[in-house]
Order: C-alpha cells, then sequence, then structure tokens
C-alpha cells in the first residue's frame, strides 16, 4: 500500500472532478503496464543479398510483461484502520485483481503471438543492426493488438466495479467513520 494523500489530490490523480456525483475518491488504484522484448539476431547462412545486405532471423527472443507501478492508495481523511476504510480497500483492491487477471491474460497471449512471429520472422537489412531493429518493429506491430486489448479490458473490468450503485453504497455503509470522514474533510 501507498502512503494516504488528502482526497482532493486522489480525485486530481484519478482525473476527476468535484462537480460530480461522487465529488471525493477516497481510494485509487495506480497502475502502469510496460513490456520489453529483447531480440537475439542471426544471419542465415548463405543469405547474403546484392548488395550486402543480410537476410536475419530472431535466434532468441525475450519479452516481458510487467507492472511497472501497481499499488493503492487510501484518502488521508479516512478513519485509519475503520469499518469504512476497509470498505474502500476492498474496493481498490477488486480493481488491483481485474489489474492482475488481465495481465495474466495477456502474458500467455503475448507468449503465443511471439512464438508463432518468431518461427516465421525474417527481414533483409544492410546490417546485422538495422536488421535487429527491423525486427522489434514488427514484433511490436504484432503484439499491440493484444496489448490494446489488455487495456479494453482493464476499463471494461474496472467500469464494472465503478458503478453509481458501488459509491451509493459505499457512502451509506459505515456511518460512524462516514461522520468522521465528512468533518475530515470539511476541514474540522
Amino acid at each position: 500500500m501507498l502512503p494516504p494523500l488528502p482526497a482532493r489530490q486522489l480525485r486530481a490523480e484519478a482525473g476527476g472532478h468535484a462537480d460530480g456525483a461522487f465529488p471525493h475518491h477516497l481510494g485509487l488504484t495506480i497502475s502502469h503496464v510496460e513490456w520489453r522484448s529483447e531480440i537475439t539476431v542471426r544471419a542465415q547462412a548463405g543469405a547474403a543479398a546484392p548488395g550486402g545486405s543480410v537476410c536475419a532471423v530472431p535466434a532468441e527472443l525475450r519479452i516481458r510483461l510487467i507492472h511497472a507501478e501497481h499499488g493503492i492508495r487510501l484518502a488521508r481523511e479516512l478513519p485509519p484502520g475503520g469499518c469504512l476504510a476497509a470498505e474502500v480497500l476492498a474496493h481498490e483492491r477488486r480493481h488491483a485483481e481485474v489489474n492482475r487477471r488481465t495481465l495474466r491474460e495477456t502474458a500467455t497471449e503475448l507468449r503465443g503471438l511471439a512464438r508463432g512471429w518468431a518461427q516465421r520472422a525474417e527481414t533483409r537489412a544492410p546490417d546485422i543492426n538495422a536488421a535487429a531493429v527491423a525486427l522489434q518493429q514488427e514484433l511490436a506491430q504484432v503484439l499491440e493488438p493484444a496489448l490494446e486489448r489488455l487495456r479494453v479490458a482493464r476499463e471494461a473490468g474496472h467500469a464494472a466495479i465503478d458503478t453509481a450503485e458501488e459509491y451509493r453504497r459505499l457512502s451509506r455503509v459505515c456511518p460512524e467513520d462516514q461522520r468522521r470522514l465528512r468533518a475530515a474533510l470539511r476541514g474540522g
């Protein structure tokens, strides 16, 4: 868990507006996904082309899909250790699970796509370094649709959690903590 921040700051980080139906952000799940690849390229034996270019294929391929950043942050105004903090944390953990699940599913898909691509990939380039760059760019194009599906699946998963009904529920649970929260948000 990340250190708490004021609800106003969480709202700004989430891109929220104070004039919305639910103006306070009491929790935020932060997630940033990155992928990296390393391709070792080899020239095909006897594949020199006219003009001195080389025909190259992937010899080894490594792909990493990771959460470069993944954490939950609660609002400083939440009564610490209370019922409402537990409810908000449970809500944010549902978001974190969407992130983990979609990352796992996408990693499996990327492995399959990369294996299939590596079996048929080859390029001609002036030298082996240029070939490596060309293959890296081709791989990125092959993987991008799966990464876009990851983004869409995450948005849909988060939207299913962040419903008006869920926010109404959170605004009614733990009445004593709600009273303390309102006082803290008013500044006193």
